[in-house]
C-alpha cells in the first residue's frame, strides 16, 4: 500500500531541508565587545528629546531612516570640522571585525576610550517613532541655525562637494520646551528675545532685535493634538512687540515652530530661508547645469503658499490658491 511504501524520514531530516536556524541576534551571531554594542546603540540613537535641548530635525526618504541618519552624521561631522575646525567623536563601524579577531577588537576599544577624552560628541541621534523624520541633538559650540545655514549655502555655491541621497529638509531648533501653552511661551521668550523686542519691553536703543523688522510664523505639528496651528501662531505673535510687523511674502525673519508629541521647539531664520528652498537639500541640488547661470540664487524666489491661519494673522482673506504647508 501507498502508506506502507512511504520511506521513513531520518530524525531532523525535515529540519535540515529548511536550512540552518537563523540567529536572533543583530550581529549575525558574531561576538561583540561591550564597546561594539554601545556603538551600535549610539548609531541607532538613544534617549529622547527633552526641554532645554537644541538640535536639528530632518526629513528623509520613506523607509530610509537608518541610512539617512548615518548619512547625516557623516556630513555633520565633516562640516563641523571644515566650518569650525572641530573634530567630533563619531561612532565607528566595526561590522567587518571577525569573530577570531578578539584581540584587535579589545585594542580598538581601549584606543577609543582614550580618544573620548579629547573629542566631543557634538551630534547625538534620537530615535523618533515617526516615519521619514529623524532628530539630532547638538552640543555647544554648534549653533544649529548657523550650522544648517552654512550647509545650505555651501550646497548652492559648491553643488559638487556633497550630495545627500536620503535626506530632504533640515530644520534647526534653537531651544526646546514642553508642548503646552505655557511651555510655548517660555520657549518663545527665550528664542524671540534674541531677535525681536518683546511685547511690553521698553526700547533698548540700537541693540539687536530692537530695530523694527517684518516676520512670518511657520509652525509644523506632528503627533500632537493639544497645541493647534492657530494657537501656536497667535500665541507666538502676541510675544512680539507691535513695532515688528507680519509680512507673509518677504519677511525679514522667519519664526519656525516644531511641535512633536510632548515637546515644542523654535528658531528664527533669516530672509534667505525661502531662497534656500526652506533648507530642503534635495531641492537645492541642481538637476542639470544651466547655461549662463551666474547668480548664487534665483533673482526672486516665490514663497510657498501662505496658510489660512497665517493669512488670518495678517488680517486679510486668503485666496483660493492658498494651500496648507507640507509637513516635510
Amino acid at each position: 500500500m501507498a502508506d506502507s511504501n512511504k520511506r521513513k524520514q531520518a530524525p531532523g531530516q525535515d529540519r535540515d531541508r529548511r536550512g540552518p536556524k537563523r540567529s536572533k541576534g543583530g550581529s549575525g551571531g558574531k561576538w561583540q565587545t561591550p564597546h561594539q554594542k554601545a556603538k551600535l546603540a549610539a548609531s541607532q540613537g538613544s534617549g529622547k528629546i527633552e526641554p532645554g535641548d537644541v538640535g536639528i530635525w530632518a526629513t528623509c526618504a520613506k523607509n530610509q531612516e537608518n541610512r539617512a541618519r548615518e548619512e547625516l552624521l557623516s556630513m555633520f561631522e565633516d562640516c563641523a570640522e571644515r566650518f569650525y575646525g572641530i573634530v567630533a567623536r563619531s561612532v565607528e563601524n566595526d561590522e567587518e571585525d571577525s569573530v577570531d579577531d578578539i584581540e584587535s577588537s579589545i585594542q580598538k576599544e581601549l584606543e577609543s576610550l582614550g580618544n573620548k577624552k579629547g573629542k566631543p560628541q557634538l551630534f547625538s541621534p534620537v530615535p523618533i517613532d515617526l516615519p521619514c523624520v529623524i532628530f539630532f541633538k547638538t552640543q555647544s559650540p554648534i549653533d544649529p541655525v548657523d550650522f544648517v545655514h552654512k550647509i545650505c549655502v555651501e550646497i548652492v555655491s559648491k553643488p559638487g562637494i556633497r550630495r545627500m541621497r536620503y535626506v530632504n529638509r533640515l530644520t534647526p531648533m534653537e531651544f526646546t520646551g514642553k508642548a503646552t501653552e505655557k511651555g510655548l511661551e517660555e520657549v518663545g521668550r527665550t528664542v524671540l528675545g534674541k531677535h525681536f523686542r518683546l511685547a511690553g519691553e521698553t526700547s533698548k536703543g540700537d541693540e539687536e532685535g530692537t530695530t523694527p523688522s517684518t516676520y512670518a510664523i511657520r509652525p509644523t505639528i506632528r503627533n500632537h493634538h493639544t497645541l493647534t496651528r492657530d494657537v501656536a501662531i497667535k500665541q507666538t505673535a502676541a510675544l512680539v512687540d507691535e513695532a515688528h510687523k507680519v509680512d507673509l511674502t518677504k519677511p525679514d525673519k522667519v519664526i519656525i515652530i516644531e511641535v512633536f508629541q510632548t515637546v515644542c521647539g523654535m528658531s528664527v531664520l533669516g530672509s534667505d530661508w525661502e531662497k534656500l528652498k526652506r533648507f530642503n537639500l534635495a531641492e537645492l541640488y541642481p538637476s542639470a547645469p544651466k547655461a549662463g547661470a551666474t547668480s548664487q540664487f534665483k533673482a526672486e524666489a516665490i514663497p510657498e503658499s501662505v496658510t489660512r491661519d497665517e493669512a488670518r494673522l495678517e488680517g486679510h482673506q486668503p485666496t483660493s490658491t492658498d494651500e496648507p504647508d507640507s509637513t516635510t
